[in-house]
């Protein structure tokens, strides 16, 4: 059983002219825009060459180098060897942007790769550490379209225009979590003269849309190029999401780790796929569904903008500066914190404690499936050893 990483290993010394793009490809160039390339890769306004991966590579800061905080030995190792493979090496690199801006609540990357063979493969980034990406997901649910979005389609539209020159390009969209949320959205919106060179649009496990949202959206010009890819048992990816056309994979992992994707499971050169979601995660995810979608706009808003201020009073920027609030520090915010829930009105409280329901659910599933796990192979090591 593979991984994003074996499926490099294997077929990176082949050129896309040897082996064709294939949708673990999709999930590579997806997953660049995780990486820091600040001061690197030309932004979108510098008027800069391209510079090819192999090059990247040797600019890199390998000990600030990707945006996320998972699995940072294999994340240094998969790039190292996409840079270096024959498959990716050559690939140029360019037109890199990146927000973040508190005051609108926007957090933004993207980041263009020219494939050589007249592909172009435009990566949208996820959420990462920052805060402020995960309070514009939340915004998702009820404050459509946030500000990622609305950058998405301006930066589609913008790379378009700059590589107009350049006859009969085919564009690739892609993005893992929020990322994916993004590309689809950028494909619906784009301008149309770019809509019919759009080849296809990688999904990689993210949130869906509100149903009253998508029904002003061009979703019908569009869902014959998407490709959604799903873990079984996925939170992220099953978040809003109404429709049923994506491809259910397997995973190494369990309940919401398995949104990392070094643990979907590839066979050769495509993800394995799964025959069913898992019953109970169906039935759990349905439900949480139904519920935002049964809340009122302002209600979604209410909570939202209460629970960031609970946040806000921790001065964390990051997922990890809240991880890390010390000691002393962190009872006199619980403190503060204490006086701001008090302040929220009772409708607010109640949806509070409803998602912190759902939440506590979703986690204790996680840890009975885990012991569930560990007893089986304990029971398997017994029997093999007497």
């Amino acid at each position: 059983m593979g991984d994003i990483l074996s499926y490099v290993y294997e077929f990176g010394g082949f050129t896309f002219a040897e082996k064709p793009f294939c949708e673990i490809d999709g999930l590579v160039f997806s997953h660049l825009s995780y990486f820091i390339f600040n001061d690197i890769i030309p932004a979108i306004g510098d008027n800069k060459p391209s510079i090819a991966l192999c090059d990247v590579a040797q600019q890199m800061d390998w000990h600030h180098f990707i945006s996320v905080k998972w699995e940072l030995d294999k994340n240094r190792e998969l790039f190292y060897k996409i840079a270096f493979s024959r498959r990716y090496r050559n690939t140029k690199a360019d037109y890199l942007v990146e927000e973040v801006n508190t005051d609108e609540d926007v957090q933004f990357c993207a980041v263009t790769f020219m494939l050589g063979n007249g592909d172009i493969f435009i990566s949208f980034r996820g959420t990462d550490d920052a805060l402020i990406g995960w309070k514009e997901d939340f915004y998702m649910a009820y404050r459509t379209p946030v500000g990622a979005q609305i950058r998405s389609t301006e930066y589609v539209n913008q790379v378009a225009k700059l590589l107009a020159r350049k006859k009969n390009l085919r564009f690739y969209l892609g993005g893992h979590s929020k990322g994916g949320n993004l590309a689809v959205y950028a494909a619906m919106t784009c301008d149309e003269s770019i809509k019919h060179r759009i080849g296809k649009i990688y999904d990689m496990d993210g949130p869906g849309f509100r149903p009253d949202f998508m029904a002003t959206l061009d979703y019908d010009g569009i869902k014959d190029k998407i490709l959604k890819i799903v873990p079984d048992e996925s939170f992220v990816g099953m978040l809003m999401e109404q429709k049923t056309d994506f491809e259910l994979i397997k995973s190494k992992e369990i309940g919401v780790q398995q949104h990392i994707c070094f643990s979907w499971c590839v066979e050769g050169d495509r993800f394995e796929r799964a025959e069913v979601q898992v019953p109970k995660r169906k039935e759990l995810y349905d439900r949480i569904n139904n519920w935002i979608f049964a809340l009122g706009i302002e209600q979604v808003g209410d909570f939202i903008e209460s629970l960031f201020k609970l946040v806000e009073i921790t001065e964390a920027k990051t997922l990890t500066d809240l991880k890390n609030v010390k000691g002393g520090e962190r009872a006199k915010k619980l403190h503060s914190m204490m006086l701001e829930y008090a302040g929220m009105n009772d409708e607010t409280k109640q949806i509070f404690w409803e998602i912190s329901g759902f939440m506590i659910e979703v986690l204790a599933r996680d840890q009975q499936e885990r012991i569930s796990r560990w007893k089986m192979i304990e029971k398997v090591r017994q029997r093999l050893e007497h």
